[in-house]
């Protein structure tokens, strides 16, 4: 009866990554564009965010082969957080690598970036909201992760809205040594971490409140 049972959970399995690894590569290029949140931070056409450099003619001038690697690792090009002149533009280098996704859909982004300008479909982007776009301003995306995207130096902040209070997480950013002590291993979540966060201390009223509610959202 066990080895049947294993049998069927192990089956079970395989399916569930099958099935998983499916949906990436049915979705469309459009669709992982902006599911990972490109369009938040990069322009195509009229549509998207100004974090990040203008897209709209990176098919005349990179290879799919650099588009891939600024997906998947973009410090091959750039040194995050230095400074970068893009077409005659200035930017603060702080894009995630995202490592999270299958590299089917990392070829099929990759691809459907590599289009423009030829391609110009309508996206329908909506603008994030505001505290996402503060918390990448600021940078926070470099230590956490949210919905697999960011970095893993601090704690992943998907869901701190479950277990934390707003005041919890106001009190986090301005003065992080509230709740832990600085340069001393901390257990979050069952994983470890160092505990190097700053406190932002100078940081506005509005801007703090703006963010915090937004981590709070996240359930």
């Amino acid at each position: 009866m066990k080895k049947y049972f294993f049998i069927a959970t192990f089956c079970f399995a395989i399916i569930f990554l099958f099935s998983s690894n499916s949906a990436f590569a049915a979705a469309s290029g459009p669709k992982l564009f902006k599911k990972y949140y490109c369009i938040d931070c990069h322009t195509i056409g009229h549509e998207g965010g100004t974090v990040g450099p203008d897209l709209s003619n990176i098919g005349k001038t990179k290879s799919l082969a650099w588009i891939k690697a600024q997906i998947f690792h973009p410090g091959s090009h750039f040194i995050r957080g230095a400074k970068a002149k893009i077409n005659g533009k200035v930017y603060l280098v702080r894009m995630p690598g995202v490592k999270t996704i299958p590299d089917s859909a990392v070829n099929k982004l990759a691809e459907y970036i590599k289009t423009f300008p030829s391609v110009r479909p309508n996206l329908s982007y909506k603008r994030p909201p505001e505290g996402m776009r503060l918390f990448e301003k600021d940078n926070c995306i470099a230590c956490h992760r949210i919905e697999g995207i960011g970095e893993k130096v601090g704690p992943d902040l998907s869901h701190i809205g479950k277990t934390k209070s707003l005041s919890w997480i106001e009190s986090q950013i301005v003065d992080p040594k509230v709740h832990f002590t600085y340069g001393v291993p901390a257990t979050i979540n069952g994983h470890t971490y160092l505990v190097i966060m700053p406190g932002f201390k100078h940081i506005s009223a509005s801007q703090l409140n703006t963010i915090a509610r937004y981590l709070k959202s996240l359930k």
